[in-house]
C-alpha cells in the first residue's frame, strides 16, 4: 500500500512551505478532518469517499505516525493488496510486548457544526488494536511494514469469522501462485510455509477449523463473492463444486462457469453487482445488455441439459435463502 494522496501530512507541509497555519485553519473550520496528530483530510472528501478508501487513509496514518509499526491481520491483508470480505473494524498492528496489547483511545476530530462536518463525525474513523504477535515475520509492501503473505494468511484463519478467512486466504493462495511458490490447482495447506505454520498451532480446535480452510483455500475464485459462496457451501454442508468450469457444445465454447456440481449436473453463477455497474467490466455495452446477454447465455446452458442456479450477495448475507435455492436447483447437503 502507498501513501495515499489524499492523506495531508503537516511535517511534509511546514517542510515545503514553512508553515502549518493554513492546515490548522482550515481544521478549526471544519473543512479537514484529523485522523490523529498531524494527519489530516479534507471534509468533503473523507464523505464521499467508500469505507475501504477511508480504512486506507486510517491505515496510512497510522504507519506514518508510529515508529516502524507492523501491520497485522486484516489490516495486514489491506497494505499487501489482498481483498477482505468487508472493511476491517479495527487498524491492527502487531506486538510482542503483553504490556501494550489492546485498543487504544480514538483520536479522530472534527469541528464545526456544519452538515457536512456532523456526516463526518457519524462516519467517524477506523480505531487502532495492538495484538499480540511474537517472532513476527514483516515484509514491506509499498511504503509500509506488515506481516508476510503466509504469517497474513494464518492470522486471519485463526481470528476471523470463517468466510472472512476464507476470502483472505483465497487472496494469499492467488499471490503465492502468482510468485510462483504454489501451484494453482493446489490448495493453500499445500505450500511449506503455511504447512509449518499450520503445525505450530497448538490449540486442537483451532488446528482443526485452520487446517479445513486452508485445505479450502484455492487460486480459482476469481471475486471476494465467489470465496464468499465457497465459505457458505461449507457452513451450509454442501459439496464443493468444480471452478471455473468451461462448457462446449459439439466443440463450440458456450460458457466458462463459476461452480459445476458434476454429479448433479448442476451450474452455479454468483451474480455481482459489478458487471452491471462497473463501465470498466461493462465495456461499450448498457447494464441491460449485459443482463440480456446473461440471458441469453444462461438459456443456452439450460438448453444442453444442465440445471442452473444463479445467487447474489444478498443470498449469501441471508445463507437460509441460498440453500433454498441450491435445494430448488437439485443439490442436496452432504449425509
Amino acid at each position: 500500500m502507498d501513501i495515499p494522496p489524499q492523506l495531508i501530512v503537516s511535517a511534509e507541509r511546514l517542510a515545503l512551505s514553512g508553515s502549518t497555519s493554513s492546515i490548522h485553519r482550515r481544521f478549526r473550520a471544519g473543512r479537514y478532518v484529523r485522523l490523529r496528530r498531524g494527519y489530516y483530510v479534507e471534509t468533503s472528501v473523507w464523505v464521499e469517499a467508500t469505507p475501504a478508501e477511508r480504512f486506507e487513509w486510517s491505515a496510512a496514518a497510522v504507519g506514518l505516525a508510529f515508529e516502524q509499526p507492523v501491520f497485522h491481520g486484516e489490516s495486514a491483508a489491506v497494505v499487501l493488496g489482498i481483498p477482505t470480505l468487508r472493511t476491517p473494524p479495527l487498524v491492527e498492528l502487531a506486538t510482542d510486548s503483553e504490556r501494550i496489547t489492546g485498543r487504544r483511545p480514538p483520536t479522530f476530530t472534527v469541528h464545526g457544526q456544519s452538515a457536512l462536518a456532523e456526516q463526518a463525525r457519524n462516519l467517524g474513523n477506523y480505531p487502532m488494536r495492538y495484538v499480540l504477535r511474537r517472532d513476527v515475520d514483516a515484509v514491506v509492501s509499498g511504503q509500509f511494514a506488515c506481516t508476510s503473505l503466509v504469517q497474513t494468511a494464518v492470522d486471519v484463519m485463526i481470528s476471523s469469522s470463517f468466510s472472512k478467512a476464507l476470502v483472505v486466504a483465497e487472496g494469499v493462495a492467488r499471490a503465492l501462485v502468482d510468485q510462483g511458490t504454489l501451484d494453482r490447482d493446489a490448495c493453500l495447506a499445500d505450500h511449506p510455509g503455511i504447512a509449518e505454520e499450520l503445525d505450530g498451532i497448538s490449540s486442537e480446535a483451532t488446528g482443526l477449523r485452520t487446517h479445513r480452510l486452508a485445505r479450502l483455500a484455492q487460486a480459482k475464485s476469481e471475486s471476494v463473492g465467489e470465496s464468499f459462496s465457497k465459505a457458505a457451501f461449507e457452513l451450509l454442508d454442501f459439496e464443493q463444486p468444480m471452478q471455473q468450469h468451461t462448457i462446449y457444445d459439439s466443440g463450440q465454447f458456450v460458457a466458462r462457469t463459476d461452480f459445476w456440481w458434476p454429479q448433479q449436473n448442476v451450474v452455479g453463477e454468483f451474480d455481482g453487482k459489478a458487471k452491471y455497474v462497473d463501465k470498466e467490466l461493462r465495456g461499450r455495452l448498457t447494464a441491460e445488455e449485459i443482463v440480456y446477454q446473461e440471458k441469453l447465455r444462461e438459456d443456452r446452458i439450460r438448453s444442453l441439459a444442465f440445471a442452473f442456479v444463479r445467487w447474489s450477495w444478498a443470498d449469501l448475507e441471508q445463507p437460509g435463502l441460498l440453500r433454498q435455492k441450491l435445494l430448488r436447483a437439485g443439490l442436496r447437503p452432504r449425509s
